[in-house]
């Protein structure tokens, strides 16, 4: 039977797809349109610049998603990386990555991110630089804890009896172990991140905002300071947050 949170993804996707196929990306100002009134054409009205608001919800909910994905699995690929090159050379693990996760992890990984994009610019691939730097150390340390686990295994020792290299046995027992870890970890992870590029988007730094048009949070920041005139303009980027983060946090 099909739960009520399965069908409330489903009609969230259906929404914002529809928002997509329906409306060109809010790039273009359209100041004769500003705070049209809700009808056929516009369903939930425009904004101060003439906007389609539904346009906007559609394309900032699509433009999130689609950096948040691949900001994920950058950084668990960068934390994994990190995994075998500390799981063949021990040493440098411990007197290197080891050290230096433990600082980032003690810093909040979003003030890292907004250092990041502080020194590097607003570029899209800064933001995933951003989040790969912010994330990275968590992650790291859980995977960690799963190779330490599995590292103690009757099948590790044997394999080592064997003369197997540190390498080979990384790729036929401690990897197929900690991917279900990798897993968790990204579906997990990627309401952190959505919170994270909304919060830059607030900002005024945007992932695509010249293919997609403004983001969620930038949307926010610029509907408070007319909410009465347009309050869904407000309201809707703010469900487009909501929805995300409940989308893609999947139940156990």
């Amino acid at each position: 039977m099909i739960s009520a949170g399965i069908i409330l993804r489903i009609l969230f996707l259906i929404f914002v797809i529809s928002g997509i196929l329906w409306k060109s990306p809010p790039t273009n100002v359209s100041l004769t349109e500003s705070f049209c009134s809700v009808g056929w054409e516009h369903p939930f009205g425009c904004d101060r610049l003439g906007r389609d608001v539904f346009g906007l919800f559609a394309y900032g909910t699509f433009s999130t998603l689609l950096f948040s994905l691949p900001s994920r699995v950058f950084t668990l690929l960068f934390s994994s990386l990190i995994c075998l090159f500390q799981y063949s050379i021990p040493f440098m693990g411990r007197w290197f990555f080891t050290p230096i996760s433990s600082v980032f992890v003690s810093v909040p990984s979003l003030l890292i991110a907004l250092l990041i994009v502080n020194a590097l610019g607003t570029a899209p691939f800064v933001l995933v630089i951003a989040v790969l730097l912010g994330d990275w150390a968590f992650s790291y340390e859980t995977l960690q804890s799963k190779i330490r686990e599995t590292d103690g295994s009757g099948f590790v020792l044997t394999s080592t009896f064997f003369g197997a290299s540190r390498a080979n046995i990384f790729r036929n027992h401690i990897f197929p172990s900690a991917l279900p870890v990798l897993k968790v970890l990204f579906t997990t992870g990627l309401p952190g991140v959505v919170m994270t590029l909304a919060l830059f988007s607030y900002l005024g730094v945007s992932a695509g905002g010249d293919w997609f048009g403004p983001g969620l949070g930038e949307q926010i920041s610029f509907a408070r300071d007319y909410a009465y005139s347009a309050p869904l303009a407000l309201v809707m980027p703010i469900l487009g947050i909501v929805g995300l983060v409940t989308a893609l946090n999947v139940e156990k």
